[in-house]
Formats: C-alpha cells, sequence, structure tokens
C-alpha cells in the first residue's frame, strides 16, 4: 500500500471516530491494526490485540460458509461494531454504549462505503498487508515439520490447477502462503485440519469450477491418506 492511500484510509477513520457516539475505529487485517492502530484512540499493543481477535472471527465466520456481514458486540461500557470492508480487510468501530444504534449505523456506512472506494481505486492488492516475521516464521516451521510432504503436496496440486487458470507459478505461491496464513489464524495447524486450508484454496478457483472440482478430489485424496498414516 502505498504512502499515500495509507494516510486517506487514517483521515477516513479519523473522521469515523469524529461521528457522535463513536470513541474511535481501526482496520483489522490478518497481521493486526493498519498503521498499529494510529488515530483510532487506542494503544498499539490493544489495537493489534483486537485486530487480530477480529480477524479470527471473519475468517472463522467464512470457514463455516457464513461471511460475516455486521456484528455488534456489547463489553462494559462500550460496544464494538464489525463491518468487513473486503476480504482482507474489516473496520472495527467502538462505540459508547449507551448510543443509539441505527443513526450510528448510518452515519458508519457512509464512511464505510468511502473506504471501500478508495480501496477499490487502487486494485485489488492495495490493502495486501506484508507478512509479519512471526507469521514467516510459523509457516516456515510447519513447512518444514511433520506436515511438510502432504503441505508440499497440496501446494503443487493448487498450483497446477491454478496455473489452468491463467496464473504462474509465483502467484501461486504468494495466494497458497495467503491461505496459509489465513489457516493459522483460525485453528490449529493439523491433518484434521487441513480440510480447511483446502476449501480456502479452493474458493479462489469459485470462477473455474472445473478446475476447482480436479482440486478439490485431489487435495481430499491427499488429506485423507496423510490423516490414514497419522492414525497408523
Amino acid at each position: 500500500m502505498s504512502e499515500g492511500t495509507r494516510e486517506q484510509l487514517l483521515d477516513l477513520l479519523e473522521e469515523l471516530g469524529a461521528v457522535a457516539g463513536v470513541r474511535g475505529a481501526l482496520i483489522a487485517t490478518a497481521d493486526g491494526a493498519m498503521a498499529a492502530g494510529a488515530r483510532s484512540g487506542l494503544p498499539a499493543v490493544v489495537a493489534n490485540d483486537v485486530a487480530k481477535t477480529v480477524r479470527r472471527m471473519t475468517v472463522a465466520s467464512e470457514t463455516v460458509g457464513v461471511p460475516l456481514r455486521e456484528l455488534l458486540i456489547n463489553f462494559g461500557p462500550a460496544r464494538m461494531m464489525v463491518i468487513p470492508l473486503t476480504e482482507d480487510a474489516t473496520v472495527v468501530a467502538l462505540l459508547e454504549r449507551d448510543t443509539a444504534v441505527s443513526p450510528v449505523r448510518s452515519l458508519i456506512a457512509v464512511q464505510v462505503d468511502a473506504l471501500r472506494l478508495l480501496l477499490s481505486a487502487h486494485g485489488d492488492d492495495a490493502f495486501e498487508p506484508p507478512m509479519s516475521p512471526e507469521t514467516e516464521d510459523e509457516i516456515s516451521k510447519i513447512m518444514s515439520g511433520e506436515l511438510a510432504p502432504v503441505l508440499a503436496r497440496l501446494r503443487d496440486q493448487f498450483a497446477e490447477h491454478y496455473a489452468v487458470t491463467g496464473h504462474d507459478g509465483v502467484r501461486a505461491a504468494s495466494v497458497v502462503s495467503e491461505q496459509l496464513r489465513e489457516w493459522l489464524l483460525c485453528c490449529n495447524p493439523s491433518v484434521y485440519t487441513l480440510p480447511l486450508l483446502a476449501d480456502g484454496l479452493g474458493q479462489l478457483l469459485d470462477e473455474h469450477p472445473v478446475q476447482r472440482g480436479d482440486f478439490m478430489e485431489a487435495a481430499h485424496q491427499t488429506i485423507r491418506a496423510a490423516q490414514g498414516e497419522a492414525v497408523s
């Protein structure tokens, strides 16, 4: 993301935080709060914890086939409104507990639309967050651990079918890493949670049903074999 785009997003978040009844706002990503929660009114550590918790909720919701549209959570003297922006970003608005939600929701909707328009204007990868060193380390560990053979096989199977849709190996490796990150966010890595990883990869082939079907069949065979070896 360019510095200009980042500043425009922060300006919009600051405007959102100035809405009557709103204490502050941030954008949650897979690696925490954008800009460490700058202008959200929260300390960086708290903003990142909130963002990562929200991200886990949205990933879990998508995994079970019920994508999150809006979520309102009450806690203590405040409320938290969660609204997805894109596949990679979710806006979190912190509200005063006694605030009437309906009028605030209407005002927030204006700002959320502006956020989406800004992200859309800068292309699909405008908000692709850099992978944190911790996430890179965790992915490296599982790619060299007990799950390495089955993960490598799934990666190669996906790349083979992804290539048919016009994407090269570099792009395939990138999206596999992204799906590994999402997988690690929503569950513990094991042969029994691999179907969730396969489903995430399969969704990237939704516009190509033949390739999706072939990949999912191959992936499930690979996973069943790995689960069988784990039991024996």
